[in-house]
């Protein structure tokens, strides 16, 4: 973490052993960023250099405080989703990344949802890792009408095969799109070829996405796009890309 993200120490008490220090609103970003990239309590720890208990305890208390303060994008996000499900009238969805509970499998737009969350507490058909099961499905010969990518990172390593199984439409989260924050470039840098901070844009997101459907003959053309504070979602509908035989 860098530097300049540290924040003060503070005047202990009778109750603590150490004096604590401050947490810092770039410091909260940067934790809340590597929590959602997978990284373990003790990665998070170190890179902090704080404790694994100070760390714990802080994601619990901004979990709480978190729920309430996206409360209004998710609002929004479910109306864009209302609107996209009316456009494209998909008969069956797969949720690859459904949470504790699924909008799409609770609204009723759609006949048929497949849910899937690694997170096994979570009411869904499956209990996977979403790149594991999204290979299996494909292998299976599995095809939905649209599919759902909505994670807490990213989910680029599903996006190929999501866009070969996909119908009618794909979602995609860019969970990603919180590094531009810290203007981290490793991650995008070796997946969309995105190397200069002025480069990092949602539009350059979604430019290597239909980079990968083009690849597999297909047109994701955006429906709906909305970006919040450090996350950004888009809505896509599929179509063929017609090849024209120049011999003939």
């Amino acid at each position: 973490m860098p530097k300049k993200f540290i924040g003060s120490m503070q005047t202990g008490s009778v109750y603590v052993k150490t004096a604590p220090r401050k947490w810092t609103n770039n410091e909260i970003e940067w934790i809340l960023n590597m929590r959602k990239d997978g990284y373990s309590m003790d990665d998070i720890a170190i890179s902090t250099g704080r404790s694994k208990i100070s760390v714990s305890l802080k994601l619990k208390r901004l979990g709480k405080k978190h729920n309430t303060y996206n409360k209004s994008h998710v609002d929004e996000k479910y109306e864009i989703n209302k609107m996209y499900a009316n456009l494209v009238k998909p008969t069956n969805i797969l949720d690859l990344y459904c949470g504790e509970c699924s909008f799409w499998y609770n609204s009723g737009l759609c006949r048929k949802v497949i849910t899937n969350d690694y997170n096994n507490t979570f009411d869904a058909d499956y209990h996977e890792k979403a790149e594991l099961l999204i290979h299996r499905l494909y292998y299976e010969g599995k095809k939905y009408d649209v599919i759902d990518l909505d994670p807490f990172g990213s989910a680029y390593e599903c996006f190929d095969l999501a866009i070969k199984m996909a119908k009618k439409g794909l979602i995609i989260t860019f969970g990603e799109f919180g590094h531009r924050r810290f203007r981290r470039l490793d991650y995008v840098g070796c997946r969309y070829g995105i190397n200069n901070v002025n480069d990092f844009t949602l539009e350059n997101l979604i430019s290597g996405v239909q980079q990968i459907a083009r690849q597999n003959k297909k047109q994701l053309e955006v429906v709906y796009s909305k970006s919040w504070h450090n996350i950004a979602r888009v809505w896509f509908t599929i179509k063929p890309i017609k090849i024209t035989d120049q011999w003939k």
